[in-house]
């Protein structure tokens, strides 16, 4: 018996909301490749701890009247969505300085799969034919994409990101489930602001346990880096994923979503020389065909259906 409430999206997704999840997707796919160079010369705990401590300082410099006004509720969702941005994090961040970035962006995707059977579960929420049929399409792209080749195999960072992937599916039905109904001012400064407390936490502790010991030099190239990661892809795409998932079906999400492991196949390839086979290039060429299906909503046109927006599940009596 399930006595859980649906979870209902009131307006269609549109272009506008569209764009703001695609240009998430870029920035996530460059953020593989910028964060394995950071990891080349600063420990896990500390870039993490500056990425979200700054940004943390940017929404409480931004917000911090609106901040004092929120409601209790909306605190707790915003600090449980920061446990699982944090748990996906940790676990990515690990498993980054033992596996390749693109190989990384790869397996992250995963949350393509993961994150309707985790809104079906946890919050009902139902993806229409269309949603299905583009996920359908962007899931052999993907497994195209990340299908092990020449001899890799899977190692404990592989593992270890796949967590994350878990983690980040959980934190993206949860966010479309939340911000449906919440302010998304507060969900993102508290989200990110209870990051930027647990990293800072885990950073203090493995110092005084003698386990913190890297040098992190903060030269001009870190700072650059840093500002990129900490004030674009987490202050200003905490605000862009949670406006945007207020108006979307989560699993219409990770199919743009699905633009990610592209991204970062690419950029990998310009920076660190990591080539993409003819086969992970049609793996990618099937993601955008995947994101188009479902954008235009080619399933419902060609079953004659009217009635093509996100539908919650009807709860169990």
């Amino acid at each position: 018996m399930n006595n859980s409430k649906p979870t209902s999206f009131a307006k269609p997704s549109g272009a506008l909301s569209d764009a703001a999840l695609v240009a998430l997707a870029l920035m996530w796919g460059t953020s593989h490749v910028v964060t394995k160079e950071i990891l080349a010369a600063h420990s896990p705990a500390f870039y993490t701890s500056m990425r979200f401590g700054i940004a943390a300082i940017c929404f409480a410099a931004v917000f911090s009247g609106h901040l004092r006004r929120a409601s209790l509720r909306q605190v707790k969702q915003g600090v449980l969505l920061g446990l699982l941005s944090f748990t996906g994090i940790a676990f990515y961040v690990l498993g980054l300085s033992f596996t390749q970035a693109s190989k990384a962006g790869f397996i992250t995707g995963l949350y393509l799969v993961f994150t309707p059977l985790i809104g079906f579960l946890l919050f009902k929420t139902k993806p229409t034919r269309d949603h299905l049929t583009g996920l359908a399409v962007a899931i052999a792209g993907f497994t195209l994409l990340s299908f092990p080749r020449n001899g890799e195999v899977v190692n404990w960072g592989d593992v270890l990101v796949l967590l994350a992937a878990v983690a980040w599916a959980s934190h993206i039905a949860a966010t479309s489930a939340f911000a449906a109904a919440g302010d998304v001012r507060t969900l993102a400064a508290f989200q990110v602001m209870t990051v930027a407390v647990l990293a800072l936490t885990v950073l203090f502790v493995l110092r005084a346990l003698g386990l913190e010991t890297r040098p992190n030099p903060i030269d001009r190239q870190f700072i650059w880096q840093i500002g990129y990661m900490a004030v674009m892809v987490t202050f200003v795409a905490a605000l862009l994923q949670t406006w945007a998932q207020s108006r979307v079906n989560p699993t219409h999400a990770v199919i743009l979503y699905a633009l990610e492991p592209a991204t970062a196949a690419v950029f990998a390839y310009y920076v660190f020389g990591e080539t993409l086979s003819f086969w992970r290039g049609i793996g990618a060429a099937l993601i955008v065909v995947g994101v188009m299906l479902s954008r235009l909503k080619v399933a419902s046109r060609l079953t004659g259906s009217e009635k093509v927006n996100s539908l919650p599940l009807e709860a169990d009596c």
